[in-house]
């Protein structure tokens, strides 16, 4: 029988497979529908005199020729941008990776509309691709209005296809489509989940490798927890200091257990690079979380900065609870109302009860429970009351 970790590892690689194929398969849609308006717009123009003068110009294969160069194009650039460019390019300050990202696309975007002239023209005169009639109506192309403007437009293109994937990156799945559809822009209410993830012992680290390496360590560590969180439909919401806050919509958070599958993947992540910390650090960090789910007011603030802003009693709950992993000598820690409504895999987690806490201005008392991946006594802990 498949361990627990072995589950999840199999969980996980189908997640990433599945964002990384949706995002090529959005890049590779979007690109076929720009050359099909490309097409329509070069056809009403007067670059539609140039294209004539090749002697074979026809709307109909025209059209349909730039449709399907964009949409092939946008499936190799899109692969080759989302499963091996951004990933080497992540470590980069922002500017370079841009650049180096949209140079490198460009380049082979260009290269591949060469191409596709060329299989056009050989296709249409039955001629070999290397045929000097060919290559010599490729090149009065490649040298005409025509080709000039496709390089400014798909410049551009790929310039917005780079950023929309930073810019995915930074907000989370589906952010950036909401923001721009003004879903925010008026506070709403909405049902979601949160996980507060603190680095253990952070001050002691922070003393001994000084102010410069550690900012070095906790960068390597918001990296390297980076996919796990992205492969579990998570969203960053804020970075506090050596504490960062994540979010899920409720769907997103409880389907497959995502929430949780993102605390124990970024284990797995952080403990596949320990050799790396030990060797530049000194110390692999550990970290703890505390996790709640329930009713916030979102919306867009801010005048010279937006952002997106989660408000309400959750948050300060969420932010309790993690607070008492150290107290019950546990790294994750969570609320029986998300308990209540999660479906754990049956031969995986295996949740334990901890105790109860009490928070200022509350009348209930929030039950927590924490969980690992192997058989752990079923004794609950005596209970511990604060006061926060």
């Amino acid at each position: 029988m498949a361990t627990s970790k072995t589950i999840q590892m199999k969980t996980m690689v189908k997640s990433r497979i599945a964002l990384m194929v949706r995002q090529v398969a959005g890049i590779s849609i979007s690109w076929a529908c720009i050359g099909a308006l490309d097409a329509y717009f070069i056809h009403a123009s007067s670059n539609n005199d140039y294209l004539q003068r090749t002697e074979i110009y026809d709307f109909s294969r025209f059209f349909w020729g730039n449709t399907v160069t964009g949409f092939l194009g946008g499936i190799l650039a899109g692969s080759l941008l989302v499963f091996y460019m951004r990933e080497r390019f992540r470590s980069y300050p922002f500017g370079l990776a841009l650049l180096l990202n949209s140079i490198i696309i460009s380049a082979f975007s260009f290269a591949f509309s060469a191409l596709a002239f060329d299989v056009f023209f050989s296709q249409h005169m039955h001629r070999s691709l290397n045929d000097p009639l060919v290559l010599e109506k490729t090149a009065t192309i490649l040298r005409g209005p025509y080709y000039f403007k496709t390089v400014v437009l798909w410049s551009i293109v790929t310039f917005l296809t780079v950023v929309s994937l930073q810019v995915h990156e930074k907000y989370g799945p589906g952010i950036l489509r909401k923001m721009l559809l003004g879903r925010y822009h008026q506070p709403r209410e909405e049902e979601r989940i949160f996980m507060f993830v603190d680095i253990k012992s952070s001050t002691t680290i922070a003393e001994r490798l000084g102010h410069v390496r550690f900012f070095n360590l906790l960068n390597d560590f918001f990296r390297d927890i980076t996919n796990p969180i992205l492969y579990t439909s998570g969203e960053v919401y804020q970075y506090v200091g050596d504490e960062v806050v994540l979010s899920w919509t409720m769907e997103k958070g409880l389907q497959k257990a995502n929430c949780i599958r993102c605390f124990f993947s970024m284990q797995e992540a952080i403990n596949r690079k320990a050799h790396r910390y030990k060797g530049r650090y000194g110390v692999v960090p550990e970290f703890k979380a505390g996790l709640h789910c329930g009713s916030v007011t979102t919306g867009e603030i801010g005048v010279i900065k937006k952002d997106i802003v989660f408000s309400g009693d959750v948050m300060n709950t969420t932010s309790r609870i993690q607070s008492m992993c150290n107290e019950y000598g546990v790294k994750i820690l969570f609320s029986k109302y998300l308990m209540d409504k999660l479906s754990l895999p049956p031969n995986g987690y295996q949740p334990r009860r901890m105790g109860m806490i009490e928070l200022r201005g509350k009348r209930q008392k929030v039950e927590l429970y924490t969980l690992n991946q192997s058989s752990i006594s079923a004794t609950p802990p005596p209970t511990i009351t604060t006061m926060s």
